[in-house]
């Protein structure tokens, strides 16, 4: 860059390698000596090279200063403070931190837009492109497709796009496969070596960089650092200060240490919603969190601790407002620590004594799991910890950790024994809140189970104690998992009871609670066939999931599908429920991706493409088999009208071929067939 100065004026520009100066008192002479600039005897070095220079128009580069920093400031300020016309251009890890200082910090490489997928496009990405060049002048093949491209991107990324890192990822191709390269990412600082040998020693593995930088640090920054390391992605300052003052580092002093190792490029600081915000980049953190095993076990295991301790109190902070007005606001004050809280409650199960914590972890989180689809490595951790004798020590925890496994737990079977057990708990200790949500998790998980007949018991109850109570939110909240069973058996008051737990949800604020109760309401509208009501309960439904950000409302929009389609525009529905598979995949959500294929075999069925509507059929019916779960009344209706059409027309043998080659089809195989793209 600053060759690009050179015009033709001026007295050049000047690069002085600072590399191999290891003495603070040589940078005079280093410069001196690139400049053509003779000392005198008996006069300071620095004094003639200010004489020298003080008429000169010049461009100096000062590169690697940051182990020489103090003497580099030092001589910089002089020589701007005596050379008006000499012209400063320093690289460091750090700001020389002198007046006049213009600080520009040199991002890494761009990576790929995470909304884009695993794309392999390279046009928008540097770090790309240069992993596919550098592997290319190695002499390795390195052809980007549907294959190896979400590969090439995803090492890019973990690598942070930083370009030695990049560049010793591609020099491997020379012996591994990329696929085998990917794989090893968890070891990059065995893996990544042997960079050019005309490099300096620092610059041939990535260890060596970055322990280059590490021995710059003094005691305090080392420690912080590797303290930092317990963070997952990025923390706030706040989290900084509760859960790295240990041993030789107290509160106040994290915020200095922290502005440091930031000026030091060693902590990324982000802006985010009006505060900064921290991170490692995932090499600094591996190479810190190495460091901090091997410099201090103990300090390793507190400050594990503090971290789960300090997001488990912002957890158990956050979950009383989870199921009021101001629920959109607390998922998103959450959404920044989404990885800290997941990794907090897997540091808590990794322990010997932090069940408890998981069990608290599993109650105050389970609204916001849901809301965000992200409970199936939550639920596995509490259902693992649930099994441990010390889990039973306060039942009434234990109670509440099971009713959010029988809410949240795909697999119907556990589903249907956790909320059992948290209802017998829950009548032994006369506890009505708690046996009000356990008697209502279990009433759904019945319906879905194929048992209405016993989940209405089970609801009505819930409703009759919550009435008592004269709670809203478990009011509400009852009602929505009664009127499934209700609606189906006695459904006489319906539209009444569907009328009470929208205004006691909209009393209560319950966003959530409002989004499923206007979805059920229009679905129950459409099955009476009166559209106009079921497109405007539907409409709301879609308006307040997308408010609160609720991952995975594919419900309403499949709804909505079938109002389009009831209103004849087939092409309309195609696209709403095709969305609808698109959110439900996103979220990992079996039943959405089943009954999304099901609605688009029945619109195959109406345009008469029955081989095609037959595979989408079977796709349906393996997710469906996959979920433990029947299909609903009115589902399990078409589908039954739907196959007996296509059976009709291409009979009993061409339908079953086709039917089971749409069940043995892989995930993303169905997946295309669903968007049409392959047939």
């Amino acid at each position: 860059m600053a060759a690009e100065l050179l015009d033709g004026s001026g007295d050049g520009v000047w690069l002085v390698e600072l590399a191999s100066v290891s003495e603070q008192g040589a940078v005079p002479a280093a410069i001196s000596e690139v400049l053509g600039i003779t000392s005198r005897a008996g006069r300071p070095v620095l004094e003639t090279l200010l004489n020298a220079l003080e008429l000169q128009s010049v461009l100096i580069v000062l590169d690697n200063c940051e182990h020489l920093i103090e003497a580099c400031a030092e001589v910089a300020n002089a020589i701007l403070l005596r050379c008006p016309r000499v012209h400063l251009m320093a690289t460091s890890r750090e700001p020389l931190g002198i007046g006049g200082e213009t600080i520009y910090r040199v991002p890494s490489l761009s990576l790929p837009n995470p909304d884009d997928g695993d794309t392999f496009a390279t046009e928008d990405s540097d770090a790309v492109a240069l992993f596919v060049d550098r592997a290319r002048t190695q002499g390795a093949e390195c052809t980007l497709d549907e294959e190896t491209g979400p590969l090439v991107v995803s090492i890019c990324r973990r690598l942070d796009g930083m370009p030695l890192a990049i560049e010793l990822a591609s020099a491997r191709l020379r012996s591994m496969s990329l696929e085998s390269l990917h794989d090893r990412l968890d070891q990059r600082f065995r893996l990544l070596t042997g960079g050019s040998r005309s490099a300096l020693p620092r610059q041939q593995t990535l260890r060596a960089t970055v322990d280059w930088s590490y021995s710059l640090l003094n005691s305090p920054e080392q420690s912080l650092l590797r303290l930092l390391s317990v963070f997952a992605e990025s923390f706030s300052l706040e989290a900084a200060e509760k859960v790295c003052c240990l041993h030789d580092i107290e509160e106040f002093d994290v915020d200095d240490l922290l502005g440091s190792l930031v000026d030091k490029s060693l902590v990324v600081a982000e802006p985010s919603r009006g505060r900064a915000r921290y991170r490692l980049l995932e090499t600094i953190r591996q190479f810190a969190a190495e460091r901090l095993v091997e410099s201090d076990e103990v300090a390793a295991a507190a400050v594990g601790v503090a971290h789960a301790s300090y997001y488990l109190s912002l957890a158990e902070l956050a979950a009383p407002h989870f199921f009021g007005p101001e629920q959109g606001r607390w998922f998103a004050r959450l959404d920044a620590d989404q990885a800290n809280l997941q990794r907090a409650m897997q540091h808590s199960t990794a322990e010997r004594d932090g069940t408890e914590r998981v069990l608290r972890f599993g109650v105050a989180l389970q609204r916001y799991w849901r809301v965000r689809g992200r409970d199936e490595e939550p639920v596995s951790l509490l259902t693992s910890v649930l099994e441990r004798p010390e889990a039973q020590a306060d039942p009434k925890l234990f109670a509440a950790a099971m009713c959010t496994v029988a809410y949240l737990s795909s697999d119907t079977r556990t589903a249907l024994l956790a909320g059992e057990r948290a209802v017998e708990i829950a009548r032994r200790l006369d506890d009505d809140r708690l046996l009000i949500w356990s008697l209502g998790y279990l009433c759904a998980k019945c319906y879905f189970g194929g048992d209405p007949q016993r989940g209405l018991q089970l609801g009505k109850e819930a409703v009759e104690r919550a009435r008592a109570l004269g709670d809203e939110v478990l009011l509400a909240n009852s009602l929505l998992r009664y009127l499934l069973c209700s609606s189906t058996i006695d459904p006489a008051r319906t539209e009444e009871l569907f009328t009470e737990a929208i205004a006691s949800a909209e009393r209560s604020g319950d966003q959530f609670c409002i989004a499923h109760l206007q979805n059920n309401a229009g679905s129950y509208a459409l099955e009476e066939g009166n559209i106009p009501a079921a497109r405007s309960h539907l409409e709301e439904a879609v308006r307040v999931s997308d408010a609160i950000g609720y991952v995975n409302h594919y419900q309403p929009i499949v709804n909505l599908g079938q109002v389009l389609y009831e209103e004849g525009d087939c092409e309309g529905a195609r696209s709403r429920f095709q969305d609808a598979l698109r959110i439900s995949r996103r979220a990992g959500d079996r039943s959405g991706i089943a009954s999304s294929n099901l609605w688009l075999a029945c619109l195959a069925v109406d345009s008469g493409d029955w081989h095609w509507a037959s595979l989408l059929h079977g796709v349906a019916q393996a997710f469906m088999d996959q979920t433990g779960e029947v299909w609903e009344p009115e589902a399990n209706h078409r589908e039954a009208a739907s196959i007996s059409a296509v059976r009709t027309h291409l009979g009993d043998a061409e339908f079953e071929r086709a039917y089971a080659e749409g069940m043995r089809l892989s995930a993303e195989e169905g997946f295309e067939l669903a968007l049409g793209r392959v047939r």
